[in-house]
């Protein structure tokens, strides 16, 4: 793996447009390396003959009801239960 450096840490203040004060550049400069140390050991682990984990629910029975087609609920009662409408819209708070 690549080194990871102050000048690396400097590219990343740029494509973030954050700014570290020298301090915080030192702390997050040995942090990272740390973090992309422990990565390197762990490319290091034999899993040779572990099977792949798709969820961690693999094992347990979720009960699953079964898909079956409804008529819609009408517009009204659907407005009626929510918590804020306009215009015959569900209005959400605006998401930024």
């Amino acid at each position: 793996m690549s080194e990871f450096n102050k000048e690396t840490l400097r590219h990343l203040e740029t494509l973030c447009r954050v700014k570290c004060t020298e301090e915080e550049e030192e702390m997050f400069v040995e942090n990272i390396k740390t973090i992309l140390d422990y990565i390197d050991r762990l490319s290091e682990v034999d899993t040779e003959n572990v099977k792949p984990l798709y969820s961690v629910l693999e094992a347990v029975h979720l009960p699953v009801r079964e898909d079956v087609a409804k008529e819609p609920m009408d517009r009204q009662t659907l407005l009626n239960n929510a918590p804020a409408s306009t215009a015959g819209m569900v209005r959400v708070p605006p998401v930024i």
